[in-house]
């Protein structure tokens, strides 16, 4: 791109643009992505040609084509941000508002980490991520609500991109997965369906200049669905994220997440997150007991949730946290949603997912179904406060939460 005339950089000062010359060096070092995948895709469904199922990957396979899927997605939301805000404002082309920029870079500023992720994986046999580098989540929203009219035309215009190639690999998958696999093609297929189920949804809602209410609400859905498809693109390229919860698991290991089983696997406990000093007493409500199937129904990213846990028990195992209590020693007891998790406190700073919580502060996790079924994202979130008694939440999954009522 040329660099902005002297007319486009006297606009872009009167509004406080920042100069877009570092995110396009970005999307130009980033455009090999594209050919980068296809090639990926090529090796993992030649090796299916030759009867191997996409379920029985390599570790090295799995990571480089998952590397370059959070590659592909990532660049291709930085560039359509940048077309929305070409096509929004020409005059003041290389030039882009600071929210915009933020966002972008965020995006672009992880797709080299991602590419040298596939590139190491693909020469090297005896690579592996850390654990839990694997599915990962998008970069953060910027905190601007609403987002800009053009960031949600260009997550529109990217949801149809990343679409498009994750319904060329599912026709792949289908294809090539012996009988034998067919229950993990089955799970895979029901995340698949979800996702792009989330796409229609916010696309036929979509209108280009719609009030700002609808804006809000689509923005909302375009969102949770370009996260969603950015997990799921994860799940095709590498299935077995989704049968081991994303651990890095040696050969032989069983499919799990360290000692808890996932929904749906021999000795699955639905329970293991609620306060085990209350959870005899809360299992008698029949309205805990739907909130909790329906939790674990309709959580689209069980082994995270489960992740999450785990990285709580081994802080209480190591003495890092202990259950919270209040004056004269009594336990402050449990949170009101979902899943009715005890209120903790930390005693030395600790990490549970990518929530950092400092020594002393209170916390607990939420896990909450509620208006799910009509179009709210599954809630799940490290919450951390002075917790005061509330009345109980049922988590209804066919009404919207009560905030948005």
């Amino acid at each position: 791109m040329d660099r902005p005339g002297i007319w486009a950089r006297v606009k872009a000062f009167t509004r406080g643009e920042q100069d877009a010359e570092t995110l396009y060096a970005y999307k130009r070092a980033g455009a090999g992505v594209h050919a980068q995948l296809d090639a990926a895709e090529r090796r993992r469904f030649g090796l299916a040609a030759g009867g191997k199922s996409p379920f029985a990957l390599s570790a090295g396979v799995g990571t480089e084509l998952a590397c370059t899927w959070n590659a592909f997605a990532l660049q291709t939301l930085g560039d359509e941000m940048l077309q929305a805000d070409e096509t929004s404002d020409p005059d003041s082309m290389g030039f882009v508002p600071p929210v915009t920029f933020t966002q972008v870079h965020a995006y672009y500023a992880e797709v080299q980490r991602w590419l040298a992720y596939a590139n190491r994986a693909e020469h090297d046999p005896g690579f592996s991520l850390p654990r839990g580098t694997l599915p990962a989540r998008l970069p953060d929203w910027s905190p601007v609500e609403p987002c800009p009219r053009a960031h949600l035309d260009a997550m529109m215009a990217a949801l149809g991109a990343m679409r498009l190639h994750l319904e060329a690999a599912m026709l792949e998958l289908e294809k090539s997965t012996p009988e034998a696999d067919a229950p993990k093609l089955g799970q895979l297929r029901g995340h698949f369906a979800q996702a792009v189920g989330a796409v229609d949804y916010a696309c036929t809602m979509y209108v280009p200049g719609a009030s700002q209410a609808l804006h809000e609400q689509v923005e909302t859905l375009a969102k949770q669905a370009t996260e969603d498809l950015y997990r799921v693109g994860q799940y095709l390229s590498y299935p077995d994220l989704l049968l081991t919860g994303g651990a890095q698991l040696p050969a032989g290991a069983p499919t799990g997440l360290g000692s808890f089983a996932l929904p749906g696997q021999l000795g699955f406990d639905p329970w293991l997150m609620t306060d085990p000093n209350n959870v005899a007493a809360l299992k008698r409500d029949p309205g805990v007991v739907k909130v909790i199937r329906d939790m674990w129904a309709l959580d689209p990213q069980p082994a995270v949730s489960l992740h999450w846990w785990a990285d709580i028990q081994a802080a209480e195992q190591r003495g890092d946290v202990r259950y919270a209590r209040g004056p004269g020693g009594r336990l402050v007891g449990y949170y009101f949603c979902a899943p009715y998790a005890a209120i903790y406190e930390a005693v030395r700073p600790i990490v549970v997912g990518d929530t950092a919580i400092r020594a002393g502060q209170r916390f607990t996790i939420e896990c909450a179904p509620e208006g799910t079924r009509v179009g709210y994202p599954f809630k799940r979130e490290v919450v951390t406060g002075d917790f005061q008694a509330a009345a109980l939440d049922y988590c209804d999954p066919d009404a919207p939460p009560p905030h948005d009522e």
